[in-house]
């Protein structure tokens, strides 16, 4: 086995921006033996979103590396260590072969995406396969030290397999939106949409003072959508009893259909073994960029954040580099697939070559 081309780096605690990117960068490098550093993505914590340019500039200078993206977003983590509302930074270095590429990808090979929620327009999701997160209104990013509203880059030497886990139980089949006024759902089919909820609440909720609207999502499947596309999720923003209907966070498409889910820490830890399980890569991966949902961290878990330590059971020497954002992005049927409440998992091995 030769030497490592890709690592990891984390630092957290109450240093500035600078020096807990120097200490996360150290710890990559070591693992590295000297190689030539060819890309870079540093990942910092909101709390440190003023980064300067020049701390970046430095940072170019220090790696001879041109080729850096900087990005920070209400979480992230590595193979080894985690961060959620706190002072943290965590770094991917790449070696030769191995490089960024400051655009779209050829042919079939998806894209790391990074952007805010707010950015987020229908018709980019179509124009191309990507993977990635979406910030919080407090997002910055950066490519080359030149401050960006979004990021979309590409990998050399790689080929991507993006694996989606839902971690969603589904109350109800999919049925036709028979009614509807405005954001509020009236009817399913013949099925009046509270009462419908109401008759698929799980017991284990039903006995709950108050209707968890926080845990509830509503699938939507669109008319057009591929037999294996992801469904769109909309919030549940309240109950109407008066009309037996629910008000959504928008209207549902035309001729679109609907269902219920609950979002559901066994099965989304089921989900997650599920599908790293399935993996179509017959080899382990160089390494992998792990979109996650805020709402699956830890407190979704109740104690750690169980997706997390699954995937460091099956892989736990795999550089890996990820962020708890606002919006998950799954590349499928060559566009990109806005998710809530998943995780997409990325993995990257070294067969571009191969199978381009």
């Amino acid at each position: 086995m030769g030497p490592a081309k890709v690592a990891s780096g984390f630092a957290c605690g109450p240093q500035t921006p600078a020096d807990l990117l120097q200490s996360a960068i150290a710890e990559a490098r070591e693992k590295l033996s000297g190689q030539r550093i060819t890309g870079a993505l540093f990942l910092f914590s909101p709390t440190l979103v003023a980064i300067s340019p020049a701390m970046l500039q430095q940072q170019m200078r220090a790696l001879s590396c041109l080729q850096i993206a900087t990005g920070t977003f209400p979480g992230i983590f590595t193979e080894k260590n985690q961060a959620l509302g706190e002072n943290a930074c965590a770094v991917l270095l790449l070696c030769a072969p191995l490089g960024l590429i400051p655009q779209a990808p050829q042919k079939n090979h998806a894209a790391l995406a990074w952007g805010r929620l707010e950015h987020l327009q229908g018709d980019w999701l179509k124009q191309a396969p990507r993977f990635g997160s979406l910030s919080s209104r407090s997002g910055r990013f950066w490519y080359q030290a030149s401050p960006r509203d979004n990021l979309e880059l590409g990998f050399s030497g790689v080929s991507t397999e993006s694996l989606w886990s839902a971690g969603l139980r589904t109350l109800s089949a999919p049925l036709p939106v028979h009614l509807q006024e405005g954001s509020l759902l009236l009817q399913l089919e013949r099925y009046m949409a509270l009462p419908l909820l109401a008759q698929n609440i799980p017991v284990s909720i039903r006995k709950d003072s108050r209707l968890p609207l926080e845990q509830l999502l509503v699938g939507e499947i669109r008319a057009d959508a591929l037999a294996d596309a992801p469904p769109e999720w909309l919030h549940i923003r309240a109950t109407d009893l008066n009309r037996s209907g629910l008000w959504l966070e928008r209207p549902l498409a035309d001729h679109a259909r609907a269902f219920l889910s609950l979002r559901d820490p066994a099965i989304a830890e089921r989900d997650t073994r599920i599908v790293l399980d399935q993996s179509a890569s017959s080899h382990p991966p160089l390494f992998a960029w792990i979109s996650s949902s805020i709402g699956r961290d830890a407190g979704f878990f109740g104690q750690d954040d169980r997706d997390l330590s699954i995937w460091r059971e099956q892989y736990p020497d795999i550089p890996m580099l990820g962020a708890y954002g606002m919006g998950e992005l799954f590349p499928r049927h060559q566009r990109a697939h806005f998710l809530r409440y998943s995780k997409v998992y990325t993995l990257f091995s070294g067969t571009a070559v191969e199978s381009t």
